[in-house]
């Protein structure tokens, strides 16, 4: 997946019970695999302190599209699902092409 990715912004008060989902979708991202497949990756994260403030998520794909992502609504899966959509759509127009 994270080779369609050009970047990767999150927006999270860390010690906030809902930025649980936030955390978890950059641990899945930030691995040695994914760095290794994509190194040029940009991975922008952006702590706050206030708890109230919703954690978000947004992600640009190589083609333009961004995706925004209320993070503090969702399940970590779910999240990789919706970034997994698009990822998985351009994986098959490079397979066309090929």
């Amino acid at each position: 997946m994270s080779k369609f990715l050009t970047q990767v912004k999150v927006s999270m008060a860390p010690f906030s019970p809902s930025s649980k989902t936030a955390k978890i979708f950059l641990s899945r991202i930030i691995t040695n695999d994914a760095l290794t497949v994509n190194p040029a990756l940009k991975i922008v994260t952006d702590s706050h302190g206030d708890v109230s403030k919703p954690a978000t998520i947004q992600v640009t794909y190589k083609d333009g599209k961004t995706l925004n992502l209320q993070a503090g609504e969702m399940k970590v899966n779910d999240v990789l699902r919706q970034v997994g959509k698009h990822a998985r759509k351009l994986q098959e127009k490079e397979d066309a092409a090929a």
